[in-house]
């Protein structure tokens, strides 16, 4: 896929651009130029300033100094508000939408008012909107809570462009999107892009930048590293302006397994929403992927192997069964799950880091039913040490961190625990930068070679043939592939994806008892 290819005049100017928090300088001195019908890519680890040149430029942050055009017109008033009436549309990546309203509702309150239809036309509106953005597959009278989360980023996306904006934001579009998805949405960008919108897309998915983009700026630290032809820079090149230094672009080397493995988690017959039958084993010291198009069960699958989803079944963990009725059985067993989902279910924003990290250990960590903070404050350390987690204190609240670093504080907590066996990743580096998403591999590649199991659930294919020892592939709830370790690569994960669904499609009426 290649980005749109002549520009026009520049639709977002932003100019010399400063912003501190505190202590902390977010931006200096930043310059940014989008032209109408160009994609512009924005990249830089966490914490590099992507988010706070985002708020700038949609009139939520005022900067401390600077200017921001839109369309020619200078934002003298930084509001939302003000941005919008002069022809910028930002798709958040936290979604907007009011869960419990249709999606048709959702699509009416985004709109200006002079555009929307009477209300009892709204559903048909609605219709009319999806198809135009090419989204049929969401239903307007389907509740927004419904969705999937591909469908979801969608819909925030179709929300920003009601408006008819002359530059689209897109915040990490495509963080919980997997291959076919993204490709629906880079089609959506790219025709905006060519009926002269301009758009600044958000990433850290460097192979999608480079294969939508027009330009690339890099931020590092709150200053910009240049801006860069997207057809005439590599990754790697892109990689060392982020973090400053050379990386190899490398996942930890796998162990070496000998013949004779011990099955560690073992699942027979698992069946519940949206998926099953599945059987499936993890054996001590191995890293299993589940892959497959959104929506297919991977989700659901590890959520009930965690106690979250109800679900019938076999499921063992080290020769005992495993309660798998509630996340208390399961954690009893030593399975732990690494939600995706880091602000409703895998941290406490407004607590500190310390206690983030130490809140399901403070009874191993007691005597007498008291804990010592010092040796509260030593078992942390040494895991948010390894982990590398940037933090200005330990008793700063986790939200004040960047995504990368709330990810390494979730996983630290569950490491932390001293009987854990198994533990169930789901997109274990969703939102997360390219040094921090590598000190994450090394620590899970860590944790496999000291015996415990590890299943990672991705909707990135190359995370998951880099670090995983084989992957499993989903259609339809049920695994209808295993890829060995000697065959793993993004191209053929990809193709098993997509083969699986046609085959899926095909074998529908075959199987009576197959989950929708």
């Amino acid at each position: 896929m290649s980005g749109p290819g002549a520009t026009g005049g520049v639709v977002l100017r932003v100019r010399g651009v400063s912003k501190a928090f505190g202590a902390v300088q977010a931006l200096r001195d930043v310059n940014v130029d989008c032209c109408a019908g160009e994609v512009h890519a924005l990249v830089g680890e966490n914490g590099s300033g992507k988010s706070t040149l985002l708020g700038v430029a949609s009139g939520a942050v005022a900067p401390d100094q600077g200017t921001v055009e839109i369309g020619g017109c200078q934002l003298r008033r930084h509001l939302p508000a003000e941005a919008r009436r002069l022809g910028l549309g930002i798709a958040y990546q936290d979604f907007s939408h009011l869960l419990e309203l249709s999606v048709a509702e959702n699509l009416y309150l985004a709109a200006p008012s002079q555009s929307r239809p009477a209300y009892g036309r709204m559903g048909a509106w609605a219709k009319t909107v999806l198809g135009q953005f090419n989204l049929d597959d969401i239903a307007a009278s389907a509740p927004a809570g419904s969705l999937s989360l591909a469908q979801r980023q969608l819909l925030e996306v179709a929300k920003a462009l009601l408006t008819r904006p002359k530059v689209l934001l897109l915040d990490e579009p495509t963080t919980a999107l997997g291959p076919e998805a993204v490709e629906q949405l880079h089609a959506l960008v790219l025709a905006q892009a060519r009926a002269g919108v301009g758009v600044v897309y958000v990433s850290h998915r460097l192979p999608e930048v480079l294969a939508v983009a027009n330009r690339v700026t890099v931020l590092r630290d709150g200053v910009s590293q240049g801006t860069f032809e997207a057809a005439s820079v590599a990754e790697e090149q892109l990689v060392a302006l982020m973090i400053g230094r050379s990386l190899q672009l490398a996942f930890p080397e796998r162990g070496l397994r000998g013949s004779q493995q011990e099955v560690l988690l073992a699942v027979s017959g698992l069946r519940g929403e949206r998926f099953g039958p599945v059987d499936m084993c993890v054996h001590k010291g191995e890293i299993v992927g589940i892959a497959g198009a959104e929506g297919n069960g991977q989700l659901q699958f590890l959520r009930a192997l965690a106690g979250l989803e109800q679900a019938a079944g076999s499921v063992t963990c080290a020769g005992a069964k495993v309660d798998t009725r509630s996340p208390f059985g399961a954690m009893r067993a030593g399975v732990v799950l690494l939600s995706g989902d880091r602000k409703r279910e895998a941290l406490f924003p407004v607590l500190s880091v310390r206690a983030n990290t130490t809140v399901q250990v403070l009874r191993q960590l007691a005597r007498f039913g008291v804990v010592g903070r010092g040796r509260e404050l030593r078992a942390m350390e040494e895991l948010v040490g390894r982990l590398r987690v940037r933090m200005g204190s330990a008793e700063q609240p986790v939200q004040s961190l960047s995504g990368g670093n709330q990810q390494k504080v979730s996983l630290a907590r569950s490491l932390l625990r001293g009987d854990v066996k198994v533990i169930l990743a789901e997109e274990p580096t969703q939102g997360v930068d390219v040094a921090s998403r590598f000190d994450i591999y090394q620590v899970l590649r860590a944790k496999a070679q000291e015996g415990l199991g590890v299943i990672v659930k991705s909707s990135d294919p190359l995370e998951l043939a880099g670090l995983c020892d084989r992957v499993l592939v989903m259609s339809r709830g049920r695994t209808v592939q295993e890829i060995p370790a000697h065959e793993l690569g993004e191209r053929r994960i990809v193709e098993a994806i997509v083969g699986s669904r046609a085959v899926g499609t095909a074998a529908v009426g075959a199987a009576p008892g197959r989950p929708a």
